[in-house]
């Protein structure tokens, strides 16, 4: 193997690692718990495959859940909660994902969903904070299908001729264009639906 093969592979092995987090469990309830460091976007960097036709998930948003950003119009941004990736493509061609933000004073869930590298949103509605909540996203050949427990069911269209592939889980990202103005923490269950 040459010095530069060895070097390559040496720093795929480093990035592998550094992309394959551990996700933090409280051993009490179960829930994993994922934390958006002040100044940050990602709560997490881990490479998790999804093969399923679907999720369903338990979130609980505590108080650090509400913000105020310092551009005001960037406050309607959407932040993702949870998801995957779908048709063996990137998640930004598409995608299904639970959005979440703190807008006109309440806590909002939304269907966000990329499609052939488009995005389209439409709110669910909004939930109270430190309440658990019950959520899903379902896979039909033609479409997503966003539940959750008090919001109105929102059916978004899927890539019609979608490509079997590798696809893999969406983790917790504050923005948007502006970071996590404080450090913020969710907890999640999640469950397949094969």
């Amino acid at each position: 193997m040459t010095k530069t093969a060895k070097l390559s592979l040496c720093a795929l092995l480093i990035f592998m690692c550094a992309c394959n987090q551990s996700i933090d469990v409280d051993p009490d309830t179960g829930f994993e718990v994922f934390t958006i460091p002040v100044g940050g976007h990602s709560s997490i960097i881990r490479n998790e495959a999804f093969n399923a036709t679907g999720a369903n998930f338990r979130v609980i948003f505590d108080e650090s859940a509400r913000y105020t950003l310092d551009v005001v119009a960037d406050q309607e941004d959407i932040n993702k909660l949870i998801g995957f990736s779908d048709c063996g493509q990137h998640h930004q061609s598409e995608s299904a994902r639970i959005g979440w933000r703190w807008f006109n004073d309440e806590l909002q869930i939304l269907a966000y969903t990329y499609r052939e590298g488009n995005l389209s949103f439409e709110l669910m509605g909004a939930i109270p904070l430190n309440t658990e909540i019950s959520l899903s996203i379902q896979i039909t050949n033609s479409s997503y299908k966003y539940t959750g427990t008090g919001l109105t069911p929102v059916t978004i269209p899927r890539t019609a001729d979608c490509e079997v592939g590798d696809n893999y889980w969406l983790w917790p990202y504050f923005g948007g264009d502006q970071p996590a103005p404080h450090e913020i923490t969710i907890k999640l269950k999640r469950e397949l639906v094969e």
